[in-house]
């Protein structure tokens, strides 16, 4: 009799120990098989105000996934309920969708509220691609630049070139008005010498035409 018991026993602590293990197993947030971005991307105004209105969460929520395309316009992102353990969702049907709809390769950008999008600066874990919602926008905005997902400082150098264009153009301006001037001048002092008898007619046409030329 104790021998059945210790049997049953057994019996009902493994199918209780295998429950435990698969609640578990279902109930983690695993994003295995999940297709996450690559490649350089760089993301549109909208999808950053988007996208820091996903890390920031809403009340009783929090983020769990943000899909992106690879040319920065399209997003879509969904919430975990605080307090609860979620698993991740299928989200290949948000990411063939984003694919149709921009003709582009999508997949995850953020996997909570670390950057899973790998390029060539963003390692794509730890502490160096993630953002916290406690950070102000600016703050956001900055990391994104730092990790390659928000264009640089290549708007100083456009606003540079032509103003040195500009200054270029007004020297050859000068000098052209310069050069314009000293012509008209010794054309002057040419035909001043021609009407006072010192140079013949044929002398003046002769240094005219050089001075032309």
């Amino acid at each position: 009799m104790s021998a059945t018991l210790f049997v049953l026993g057994s019996y009902f602590m493994k199918k209780i120990i295998g429950i435990i293990i698969l609640s578990i197993l279902l109930g983690s947030t695993s994003f295995a098989g999940v297709k996450k971005g690559k490649g350089e991307v760089t993301m549109t105004a909208n999808t950053v105000d988007f996208f820091i209105k996903y890390i920031r969460g809403k009340k009783s929520q929090v983020p769990l996934a943000f899909i992106l395309s690879s040319d920065g316009s399209w997003s879509h992102y969904w919430y975990c309920p605080m307090m609860k353990t979620c698993r991740a969702g299928n989200y290949m049907p948000t990411i063939r969708d984003c694919e149709e709809k921009t003709g582009v390769d999508c997949g995850l950008f953020a996997r909570k509220r670390t950057i899973v999008w790998k390029n060539d600066i963003n390692p794509g874990k730890g502490k160096a691609s993630r953002i916290s919602s406690k950070w102000s926008d600016a703050e956001i905005r900055a990391k994104l630049t730092e990790l390659g997902f928000l264009g640089g400082s290549s708007s100083t150098s456009t606003t540079t070139i032509p103003k040195i264009t500009k200054k270029k153009e007004t020297k050859k301006i000068t000098k052209k008005k310069s050069q314009s001037n000293d012509i008209v001048s010794q054309l002057k002092d040419l035909k001043d010498l021609l009407d006072s008898g010192v140079l013949t007619n044929e002398e003046f046409e002769k240094a005219k035409k050089k001075l032309l030329n």
